[in-house]
């Protein structure tokens, strides 16, 4: 009785935990920078099999393993940048990677908590299961001030026609797809066949969106008026030395050097330097010295900049400071700013400093921001540009207002240094790429250390820089105003899923009190 009762014991652990980490390690394979887009398709399927076969004590347990592995996937470069940048030890900054993999887990515990409640013999259960996929991915992007990072829609970011349902409904439009294929395989499953019912509805809907994705890879065509060139200066500071005062007069000539050369080859319309790419306070008279050689240099050069670089005051130390990009014209006057709005947390401003001041380090290394109060459009090189930074690339909401608000190239200024040659700065430019179909816009990239490059409005890799190499591109980039569906009509599916959630459960409350 024992020796049974504990081989049953140990065939349920073995389920456990070969379900959760397969689900959780397939995720991982499936979005950048390994993109093995096959493994999307059922990477969520050991799960959901267990969802419909498991206890809940179980299921918890099965489900918190994928979404440690997952989150691994996705974050696990946090605990270089915290140990090298922010001065911080290796235990604690282990521990403080592992508390964001646990915060991610909890979405895959409530997500195969919730599809566990649906019966996986009705045919709405691959429905309602995306759908708690979608609403759970939408709860990322604000809870805790958001951090929507790596979601499963990425996985499809090379995907050329599917990648096009972003420009109906965004990276959602993209997730529901994934996790209704997985959904629907998974129902199969369980029931041991019923091709017709159980695959046939989602494998029509992939149809429609290749069909869809067909016809508006051939139907974009470039805008017929004139298109701007823009030249992208990557500087290629490494993370230890860009802010490092003794350093500033070096990287002020490095930037000086790269954009006359590029300004003497090609004569752009306009250049962009990456975010912060001039650590120092531009506007503080204790930097005129370096200021002016930037102001200077466009003048100089006929051609006008925009500038990464700080807004603050060095005497001040309670003066807000702003992480901006200044627009420098031909003539050498900073004539407008964008602000980046939306901050890194522990990155550009400490959370919860009773908690987590043992962080106080990694913000030193830049300094505290102060958010920008809107963004909004630079006319710059003859069009109008829609300047979004760094850690802003992965709210789509973001480049939807700019695009919404007369931005005709979106432009991402950004500085992944801090990465290293880590899966982040693949991850970061893949989420680039769906902004850029989302919009309809071009996407500019300006990175410090690179990726550095141009994404289409289909999401084509039009340029790209190697990590850590220091390199000046020519980009010839269209102006775009056409609406997108989803900059006309922005999270519409999220709605509708959230609407088939609370019918899905007032279904199954209805059932049960019948019986």
């Amino acid at each position: 009785m024992t020796i049974s009762g504990s081989g049953s014991a140990l065939r349920s652990a073995v389920v456990v935990v070969t379900a959760g980490g397969s689900s959780g390690l397939l995720y991982w394979g499936a979005i950048p920078p390994t993109s093995a887009l096959p493994l999307a398709w059922v990477c969520l399927l050991p799960g959901l099999l267990a969802a419909c076969r498991l206890p809940s004590r179980s299921l918890v347990v099965c489900a918190a393993l994928a979404g440690i592995a997952s989150g691994i996937g996705r974050v696990y470069w946090i605990a270089d940048t915290l140990v090298l940048y922010g001065n911080v030890p290796d235990l604690a900054a282990l521990l403080t990677n592992a508390l964001l993999i646990a915060y991610l887990s909890l979405y895959w515990i409530a997500y195969f908590l919730l599809c566990a409640r649906f019966d996986p013999q009705s045919p709405t259960f691959p429905w309602l299961a995306a759908s708690a996929w979608v609403v759970l991915e939408w709860m990322q992007s604000w809870v805790i001030t958001g951090f929507p990072w790596a979601l499963l829609g990425y996985a499809l970011h090379d995907s050329q026609l599917l990648l096009q349902t972003a420009s109906l409904a965004g990276i959602y439009g993209l997730s529901f797809l994934v996790a209704l294929v997985n959904a629907a395989i998974a129902q199969y499953l369980h029931l041991m066949g019923r091709p017709v019912r159980t695959l046939l509805p989602s494998a029509l809907l992939i149809l429609a969106a290749l069909l869809y994705g067909s016809y508006r890879w051939h139907a974009l065509e470039p805008p017929t008026g004139p298109s701007v060139t823009v030249g992208v200066v990557q500087g290629n500071i490494t993370q230890d030395e860009k802010w490092d005062p003794d350093r500033l007069g070096r990287t002020v000539a490095a930037y000086e050097e790269l954009t006359r050369d590029l300004a003497a080859a090609a004569s752009p319309d306009l250049i962009v330097f990456p975010e912060t790419a001039l650590p120092m306070y531009f506007r503080d008279p204790s930097y005129a010295p370096l200021s002016r050689r930037i102001t200077a240099l466009a003048s100089d050069i006929g051609i006008p900049l925009i500038v990464g670089s700080l807004d603050g005051s060095r005497s001040d130390p309670e003066a807000r400071i702003y992480n901006r990009a200044f627009l420098v014209d031909a003539t050498g006057e900073i004539v407008d700013h964008a602000d980046k709005v939306h901050l890194v947390p522990f990155g550009e401003y400490l959370p919860l400093p009773f908690l987590f001041g043992y962080l106080e380090g990694l913000t030193a290394e830049s300094g505290r921001f102060a958010p920008g109060i809107q963004h909004k459009r630079l006319a710059a090189g003859g069009t109008d540009l829609g300047i979004f930074v760094c850690f802003e690339s992965v709210f789509p909401g973001i480049t939807r207002f700019l695009a919404a608000n007369g931005a005709k190239i979106l432009v991402n200024t950004t500085n992944d240094a801090w990465f290293g040659h880590s899966a982040a700065p693949h991850q970061h430019f893949a989420m680039a790429g769906v902004r850029a179909v989302e919009t309809g816009r071009s996407v500019v990239r300006a990175a410090n250390t690179g990726i550095s490059g141009l994404l289409s409005p289909r999401g084509e890799i039009l340029a790209a820089t190697e990590l850590f190499a220091t390199e000046a591109l020519v980009l010839e980039v269209s102006p775009r105003t056409e609406m997108t569906p989803y900059v006309r009509f922005g999270d519409v599916l999220v709605g509708l899923c959230a609407v088939a959630l609370i019918g899905g459960f007032a279904r199954v409350r209805n059932t049960r009190l019948t019986r």
